[in-house]
């Protein structure tokens, strides 16, 4: 059967001379795997640059449950990135969480409450200024709490200081905890006030990917963690 509905790439691979396979988070159908066939061609009306990490898309597919691979007719931008693009900065935070998307998002049902989250975070990256060099912080806290592996409100984090788990957090400079705690319970995006160094910054994302490393198995294949630091230093 043919579905409409939004998507966001998750990651691509080059199949043949001229096709690719996408993996796509989507609205309907959680988790899939697609085939566009040609989308490399010269002459193709479905550019392959539609299918770079985090982009947002209106999508078409036939669909079969006892399919691995399902079968893409057509795709369309739903929201063109502005700045994502052309900033070094952002660009980077995108790559970064597309590969965390793909290394933890396994779902293959619809979730609306987290594909609104996603779908609606990601335009934030795109249109946020000063919180922007935060965001990758805010999103892993509020991402981690749909997974359901962290605590998503200051007061519960607070009491849970003395749980082995915790302490990976607990062991770090109040100035870090303080932040911490503030980008859990700012739901709408991380504020554009919030000063860290790049230290402490980098710090606090140590301790949330080895987190998220504790609770997730093959997590700790993560790539693009260190290009991110290096953006950061």
């Amino acid at each position: 059967m043919l579905y409409k509905t939004r998507a966001i790439v998750l990651h691509h691979l080059k199949f043949g001379e001229s096709s690719l396979i996408v993996t796509l988070y989507t609205e309907k159908h959680g988790r899939l795997a697609c085939m566009v066939n040609g989308v490399r061609a010269r002459k193709s009306k479905t550019p392959a640059n539609l299918f770079q990490p985090l982009m947002l898309l209106e999508t078409d597919y036939y669909y079969r449950e006892t399919r691995d691979l399902q079968r893409l007719t057509e795709a369309n931008c739903s929201y063109r990135y502005v700045a994502v693009p052309f900033s070094i900065t952002k660009k980077t935070i995108a790559l970064f969480l597309a590969e965390t998307l793909y290394l933890t998002l396994r779902e293959e049902e619809s979730n609306p409450v987290l594909f609104s989250f996603l779908f609606n975070a990601f335009q934030l990256l795109d249109t946020q200024g000063a919180g922007s060099a935060n965001f990758h912080l805010w999103f892993m806290l509020h991402y981690a709490g749909f997974l359901g592996i962290l605590p998503v409100d200051s007061d519960t984090f607070l009491k849970s200081r003395y749980t082995a788990e915790m302490q990976i957090f607990h062991a770090m400079p109040a100035e870090v905890i303080s932040t911490m705690v503030r980008l859990l319970t700012s739901p709408q995006g991380p504020p554009d006030e919030i000063m860290l160094s790049n230290q402490n910054r980098s710090l606090l994302l140590e301790r949330i990917v080895k987190y998220y490393a504790q609770h997730i198995d093959g997590f700790s294949r993560l790539k693009s963690l260190t290009v991110l630091r290096e953006v950061f230093e």
